[in-house]
């Protein structure tokens, strides 16, 4: 082969991996952008439905909390109007008052 054609050759395919390169190069630049946009995204999106989380949780313990003295109310009035029958010989219904036979203390 002559030197000229071995150097058109050679110099053709430096230019051909010189722009593949650069191409691979580009394509890597933008990938890499939108991988960290995206991240960026799921960071926020997390933070925002972990606030929701502990929102719907504290709004959940304070109604426990209140239907537990509201219950309680209610099983002490309960109780008064049991004893007062018990008082005037009116059995109740049911004969047994049920005690409390679950922990809320959770």
């Amino acid at each position: 082969m002559e030197p000229a054609l071995i150097t058109a050759i050679v110099g053709g395919l430096v230019a051909c991996g010189g722009g593949a390169w650069r191409l691979i190069d580009r394509a890597d630049k933008k990938r890499e952008r939108r991988e960290v946009a995206v991240e960026e995204l799921l960071k926020a999106r997390v933070a925002t439905l972990e606030g929701q989380l502990q929102k719907q949780a504290d709004t959940f313990d304070k109604e426990r909390r209140r239907n537990k003295r509201y219950n309680s109310r209610i099983k002490a009035a309960a109780g008064r109007w049991r004893e007062q029958l018990l008082i005037n010989d009116i059995q109740p219904d049911p004969a047994e008052w049920p005690e409390d036979d679950h922990d809320d203390t959770e």
